[in-house]
């Protein structure tokens, strides 16, 4: 892996770490959570698929060797906790698309950290997968509810293709790779939670809830 997408891993992390802070919060503003565990809820979402990631590579996981991994983590729950007790109301609209932002960030640097460990590539895809979406599980674990992942999202869906463009593109150019897996990822979560996209299950449809 070259400099270029050493740099972009740590970027995509760091963009990734902000989001889903905001996205963890959110969920336990929901659940009426006090403000320490906020700030668990926010931290472990926006953390938990790197250190899934990492724990997988066999390496320290770099929200702990990195202080500013942590500080991005802590910095996006403390500001969504803060926006939490504004009366202004952040558009759901915005959120979302921060949020699939942060998902195709999350499985590009997953993607990467696979490539950069010459991986194969189904063990590629995996880590893009775990990566982007293994945070949102944790959250969903702690707010007592099935993942989203697995019931009405196509976020790991749109990982796992993200991450396959990557690995695609990245022989010629591991920048244009990653930004190009930024792109579908983001855009495919997008225009499920835009039109209701999910997989089919044998249960009939499957209705998303808000809990």
């Amino acid at each position: 892996m070259d400099f270029a997408a050493s740099t972009l891993v740590g970027v995509f992390d760091r963009l990734g770490l902000a989001v889903f802070a905001f996205a963890g919060v959110e969920v336990g503003v929901r659940r009426r959570l006090d403000v320490f565990g906020l700030l668990v809820m926010g931290v472990v979402t926006a953390a938990g698929g790197g250190v899934m990631r990492d724990v997988i590579l066999g390496r320290l996981p770099l929200v702990l060797d990195r202080p500013d991994y942590l500080a991005y983590a802590l910095g996006g729950s403390t500001v969504a906790i803060a926006a939490a007790w504004t009366p202004l109301e952040i558009p759901r609209n915005l959120v979302s698309f921060a949020s699939a932002l942060g998902l195709g960030a999350f499985a590009a640097a997953g993607a990467l950290a696979g490539i950069h460990a010459n991986l194969w590539f189904p063990a590629v895809v995996v880590l893009a997968i775990v990566t982007a979406t293994g945070g949102g599980v944790l959250r969903d674990l702690m707010a007592n509810r099935i993942p989203l992942v697995l019931r009405t999202e196509v976020n790991a869906s749109a990982a796992g293709l993200g991450g396959t463009v990557l690995w695609a593109i990245e022989p010629w150019s591991a920048g244009a790779g990653a930004i190009a897996c930024v792109a579908v990822t983001a855009g495919l979560c997008t225009l499920g939670l835009t039109f209701g996209l999910h997989l089919p299950g044998p249960g009939g449809p499957v209705e998303r809830s808000e809990d």
